[in-house]
């Protein structure tokens, strides 16, 4: 009976919509409909995003309908950031539902310099809106959607050299402590771990290092961490001895460490090289 009427309404749309009182005649319940479903983030690092947005659209008749046209606009800030349609279209199955995703892919620096994002924030707010257009025995039918939400917005910690610290000197060597500058900008804290490095003062190389943990930057915050270094001065050049009676050191770090972020741990490349004071 159910499938009866479903056939009826949509074969008399045109029928009905041109006499007085069809409103009286139920068709709700044979429209499709499309609801939001989720923001899938599909990969994401301090470069870029690609995320899916996923859309299920319903169709309760028990004869396939087509989706013939989708249009979007995406904003993140109130500041638009792409629009487009989809002629292609996308074929419903009878009585059941269909996920439709709109794929999207961006670098975040260009989103950043566009809607001026501020320090302090771990997301950045989107509105998307658009359409489905359904073309059905009756005629075309379109469905507006408006969405709102927040998205993931991943801001590379800023790692700078500071100083060089003298802790202990001796003929056959020295223990030294390189302190590092990190700005956070996010609004959470972010978790330093995993540092592999390699490392030169003027230009001698001391080797390599591994520290598991460098601690916590809370939120919207600079802070400094220390790497401990051990120079064996018989072992890498004796000229470095001298080399730290000085004022000021050539320094070259190269290094990889693993950040805990909001959205999960993302590994770091740092390349700093700069020369700077020797603190006794």
């Amino acid at each position: 009976m159910k499938t009866f009427q479903a056939l009826m309404a949509v074969a008399l749309l045109p029928l009905l919509t041109a006499c007085e009182g069809w409103q009286d005649f139920e068709l709700d319940p044979y429209l499709p409909t499309v609801t939001f479903d989720n923001l899938e983030i599909l990969d994401v690092n301090w470069e870029g995003v690609e995320a899916d947005f996923v859309f299920n659209v319903n169709n309760p008749n028990p004869v396939d309908v087509n989706l013939a046209r989708f249009d979007y606009g995406l904003a993140f800030q109130d500041v638009e950031w792409l629009n487009g349609d989809s002629p292609e279209g996308l074929a419903l199955g009878a009585s059941g539902s269909s996920e439709l995703a709109l794929p999207v892919s961006f670098q975040f620096q260009d989103l950043y310099d566009l809607v001026q994002a501020v320090r302090g924030q771990d997301n950045i707010d989107f509105g998307l809106q658009g359409s489905f257009g359904f073309d059905t025995p009756a005629g075309p039918i379109d469905l507006p959607y408006a969405e709102a939400g927040d998205f993931p917005a991943p801001r590379k910690p800023g790692i700078s050299l500071n100083s060089l610290k003298v802790q202990d000197i001796a003929l056959t060597g020295a223990d030294l402590s390189l302190k590092l500058d990190v700005d956070n900008a996010h609004g959470s804290a972010l978790g330093l771990a995993a540092l592999d490095y390699d490392l030169s003062l003027s230009g001698v190389e001391l080797g390599s290092g591994y520290i598991a943990d460098l601690g916590t930057v809370d939120g919207d915050s600079q802070t400094r961490v220390a790497i401990p270094v051990h120079v064996d001065f018989l072992g890498s050049a004796a000229a470095l001895y001298s080399v730290l009676q000085g004022e000021k050191l050539d320094v070259d770090l190269r290094a990889t460490l693993d950040v805990d972020t909001p959205f999960g741990v993302l590994p770091l490349t740092v390349n700093e090289f700069g020369q700077v004071n020797v603190e006794r």
